[in-house]
């Protein structure tokens, strides 16, 4: 009897075990992605902030409309470039997958061209799209 208990906890563990690795690297994935998101801002790069967010993503932004849909985000970069900010920062403190979901949450920081700082809080959601994932809503709200 005490074998099979045994067994079963030994089991058991090996199923959380992965869920615990699981949710630290899609951690250490979604901060990755953050981290290239904002260099790609500092370095006016559109197409790679574009094609970052799935083809029917939202940004729900502090005042102002709901941006869906690349076609409708493109210009929504574009005027963010056109302000030229200096250094922006995401830094990722939660996330958690759930099937091809998952969100992060964290703060952002945007150092903008007259050297003023702005802090926000974000949430994330992404999407898993052909092994990627990609933003599927991009929310965040002045702190």
């Amino acid at each position: 009897m005490k074998s099979r208990i045994a067994v079963i906890l030994t089991a058991l563990m090996g199923l959380l075990i992965p869920v615990t690795g699981n949710a630290e690297s899609v951690l250490e994935q979604l901060d990755a992605a953050n981290k290239a998101f904002a260099k790609a801002i500092v370095a006016g790069d559109i197409d790679y902030l574009v094609n970052d967010y799935t083809d029917d993503a939202c940004i729900i932004a502090p005042q102002a409309p709901l941006t869906c849909g690349k076609a409708a985000i493109r210009p929504f970069w574009v005027s963010v470039i056109e302000s030229n900010p200096k250094n922006v920062e995401l830094i990722t403190q939660n996330a958690e997958q759930q099937g091809n979901l998952s969100y992060a949450t964290g703060e952002l920081i945007i150092t903008d061209a007259e050297s003023g700082v702005h802090k926000s809080r974000f949430v994330l959601v992404f999407k898993l799209v052909d092994g990627a994932w990609k933003l599927h809503v991009d929310s965040w709200t002045p702190q």
